[in-house]
């Protein structure tokens, strides 16, 4: 998008582009300011007069301000609203308020927020570009589509949807432009990927619900998706295209992370292409990711504990849920659990995960013609009926998951179904009756479609249940003991996998690196939330946690030989924490000059990845005087010029975020 107004000195670089056969920059200015990238200059010559001539308000007073005005508004989603506004005019406000309170604004910028914000899309969307969209007609052409975007050459990160498969919604078709663009946001903020550096895309091949379609402001496709052999291959084509096109425009390292793909595209799609791409897909292999992390945690509370589980093999899993994010878990489970026991064939390893789904417990006695590919690792043949199962399968596959659920005896049970409060009284009390403290992680979003609340799953168990879940819950209080719920988000890993791949240039992605980012997460759970039944790290760490995370990503990726950036040297090496540090994007700047203190690099963030030297802030020269402006007529009096304002002082620190908080390492029984 490009300003069709002119001014003298922009009519200059347009000529000196068109002389050189250079695509012109961004115009200064109107457009400047409109954008959500930050002004540099406020007194160039194109931007005199489009801000009030006094001096710029801190960064913490402006920061101080957006969280009143968001207090003052009663309901999420117009908070929502005023956040979006803010980022299309000031990414640095917005990033600087999410770093300010993690824990208070994330949830309003993603879920739980994010799923009612796609709900009603179409209505509360601007004109506001927010990145790209490509729909089936694009196909032969989707490369010069992508060129449109103006920043093209900062792309490292592109987050894509279809919009066939929102949280625990369904299909929303282009409505589920608001997940990447939220997605991004957190990469931003607690990644530290510079904004113009990420891109949200949806591709549109239609959508299936009829209200989205017949919504008069839709501004998607009004057709339904197709569904048949051919047009699965023309999707299929589109996507090798797709990908194609990624390294043509935006080079061969940029990473593409899937977003939402219904169960059947997502699968096939990341068998298709996570040998051949930097990619990975946060439904299947993110949320696996923070739930092993989760899982892998809690083994601090049942080792100490008579007949607690001391590894993950000593563990039953019993999902209720088996697509994108059951399969996904249950499959990073297996497999991490083949990789700490090499003794084990893959079938040992697989065979205490179990699956319930639509129509009951997934076992071996299943028509393989009506079990899907993904599902077929955990249909093992089922154990012998020892219970009342009145009604079930004469097979002795249950249908419930309460009859799974006292067939099986799991340790563990993850809710990713979508279903809410299935996760009853009754299924709560049988593990507490079989396990002294049981695992639940009760992981879908948004809040309304969770299988359970804390509250509930404390208040079953009496106390004992080890809780986790999608959304945020407040603390709770049993037996006179206080509990922190613990939530699952996927913001703890993808931030840092993509500042790592970033980093080291990684070519591919795959169940290592998740795995490796699992562990660390459960090691960076302080004992004292550890104590209060909590596994995850506190929000307010997220940023902390994702340079690590980042950290033992590059490493991994460097020793298996998948990087095609340079290796460190051994200085380097043993100090890439802050190496890495270094080139994360801090919100500190603002409308005014901001000069950073002597000793601390300036220049655009992310350099060494952009490939831009960082300077060292100069002392700022006193600002010159302003010429008078023309008179109109003889009569009227000259305008005064603006003094001279003194040598300024130096700058105050900013404060757009809180100072790094520690985040305690511990040694986790897996890792």
């Amino acid at each position: 998008m490009l300003c069709s107004c002119s001014s003298p000195v922009y009519d200059k670089v347009l000529e000196s582009c068109k002389q050189t056969n250079t695509p012109p920059p961004p115009p200064a200015g109107y457009f400047f300011l409109k954008s959500p990238h930050t002004i540099k200059d406020p007194d160039a010559d194109g931007n005199i007069g489009l801000l009030p001539r006094g001096p710029a308000q801190p960064l913490a007073t402006r920061i101080a301000n957006l969280m009143d005005r968001l207090d003052s508004l009663e309901h999420d989603i117009d908070k929502y609203v005023l956040l979006h506004s803010i980022l299309e005019t000031d990414a640095t406000l917005y990033f600087g308020a999410i770093l300010r309170d993690v824990p208070k604004i994330m949830p309003l910028v993603y879920t739980p927020t994010v799923g009612e914000a796609c709900q009603k899309y179409s209505k509360i969307h601007t004109n506001q570009p927010k990145g790209i969209y490509l729909s089936k007609y694009d196909k032969g052409n989707i490369a010069n589509v992508m060129r449109n975007w103006p920043f093209a050459k900062k792309v490292k990160v592109i987050c894509v949807t279809d919009g066939e498969r929102i949280l625990g919604l369904g299909d929303l078709g282009c409505n589920g432009m608001g997940i990447p663009v939220g997605k991004l946001a957190l990469y931003t903020a607690l990644g530290g990927i510079e904004p113009e550096g990420t891109l949200p895309m949806h591709i549109d091949f239609g959508c299936n619900v009829d209200a989205v379609r017949d919504d008069p402001l839709y501004m998607g496709l009004r057709e339904k998706r197709p569904n048949t052999h051919k047009t699965i291959k023309e999707y299929d084509e589109f996507m090798e295209e797709f990908f194609d096109a990624v390294k043509e425009v935006f080079g061969n390292d940029c990473m593409v992370q899937f977003e939402d793909f219904g169960n059947g595209n997502a699968f096939r799609f990341l068998d298709m292409f996570q040998d051949k791409h930097c990619c990975f897909n946060d439904d299947i292999q993110g949320t696996a990711s923070v739930a092993l992390g989760g899982i892998m945690a809690s083994l601090r509370i049942t080792s100490p504990e008579e007949g607690g589980a001391k590894s993950l093999k000593d563990h039953t899993v019993l999902f209720m849920g088996a697509g994108e994010a059951g399969c996904g878990i249950a499959s990073l489970i297996g497999e991490t659990i083949l990789l700490e026991n090499p003794e084990m064939t893959r079938e040992e390893a697989f065979s205490k995960i179990w699956l319930v789904d639509s129509s009951g417990l997934v076992t071996s006695n299943r028509d393989p013609k009506r079990l899907a590919h993904h599902k077929m690792p955990f249909a093992h043949d089922p154990p012998e009926c020892e219970v009342d199962l009145e009604g079930d399968n004469r097979d002795c596959a249950p249908e419930t998951f309460l009859a799974a659920t006292r067939m099986l005896k799991p340790s563990v049970i993850v809710g990713v179904s979508g279903q809410p409060q299935v996760f009853t009284e009754e299924v709560i009390t049988e593990m507490t009756a079989n396990h002294k403290r049981p695992i639940v992680f009760s992981l879908s979003n948004p809040t309304s479609k969770s299988e359970c609340t804390a509250e509930q799953a404390y208040e079953y168990s009496d106390g004992k249940a080890i809780f986790a879940s999608g959304s945020p819950f407040p603390p709770v209080t049993v037996n006179g003991q206080t509990f922190r719920p613990a939530q699952g988000n996927n913001a703890y890993i993808f931030p840092g996998v993509g500042l790592g791949a970033i980093y080291c240039g990684a070519t591919r992605l795959d169940d290592t690196d998740m795995i490796t980012a699992s562990r660390t997460l459960a090691n960076l759970v302080p004992q004292d939330l550890i104590d209060m039944g909590a596994v995850y790290p506190d929000l307010k760490t997220a940023r902390e946690v994702s340079v690590k995370i980042a950290v033992d990503i590059a490493k991994g990726q460097w020793e298996r030989g998948t990087a095609q950036n340079p290796r460190p040297t051994e200085e380097q090496w043993e100090n890439l924490e802050n190496e890495i540090r270094n080139t994360m994007y801090h919100a500190r700047r603002t409308h005014a000059k901001m000069w950073a203190k002597k000793d601390e690099p300036r220049g655009s963030i992310m350099s060494r990845i952009f490939g831009r030297k960082q300077k060292e802030a100069p002392t700022p020269p006193p600002a010159p005087a302003r010429r008078p402006a023309p008179r109109a007529a003889a009569t009227r009096p000259p305008v005064p010029p603006k003094p001279t304002p003194p040598k300024p002082k130096p700058a105050p620190e900013l404060e757009p975020e809180p100072e790094p908080v520690a985040v305690a390492a511990t040694e986790s029984t897996e890792a």
